[in-house]
């Protein structure tokens, strides 16, 4: 009995292991395209001339708006979206599902800060809003795949290229 525990705690840890692999390396890799992305966008927006200031809520000033800012929201975001993807696979009977339920609903809800943003020009208000949508619908179907569609199965098999 003993050799037949050790061997499903063995199992359960590789397991475990190449689960908590998948999602770094989805994370990872969403967060390499979504800066990658987001910095170009940004890069055409400061060449067609959009102010880049806003001002936070309720923000008297505008404060300048820097490559750095994109960079650092698309990593929190899906550093975030990573933590949400492996809570969801542990608690969902439909992770994938839920997981682009629950960071779709997110990505909208997001909106609020660049439209809500005091101080703040309409364009810049508007190309901070794209700059959200771009990473969600790069960031979030990069970490759905990386879950499966029903609790207890493994994640579909990528198509070959």
């Amino acid at each position: 009995m003993t050799t037949t525990s050790a061997g499903h705690r063995a199992a359960a840890n590789t397991r475990q292991t190449v689960h908590v692999r998948r999602f770094l390396q989805a994370g990872l890799t969403a967060a390499i395209v979504g800066v990658a992305v987001v910095e170009a966008y940004a890069a055409l927006v400061k060449a067609a001339g959009v102010p880049m200031s806003a001002g936070f809520l309720a923000a008297s000033h505008p404060r300048p708006v820097t490559a750095g800012s994109f960079a650092t929201g698309v990593l929190v975001c899906t550093f975030w979206g990573t933590v949400l993807a492996v809570v969801l696979s542990k608690l969902s009977g439909r992770p994938r599902r839920a997981f682009l339920l629950v960071s779709s609903t997110l990505a909208a809800l997001s909106l609020v800060v660049p439209f809500g943003a005091a101080a703040t020009a309409a364009s810049t208000k508007v190309t901070l809003a794209g700059g959200h949508v771009i990473v969600a619908l790069l960031v979030i179907p990069i970490l759905a795949r990386a879950l499966p569609r029903e609790a207890g199965r493994e994640v579909d098999a990528q198509p070959a290229r």
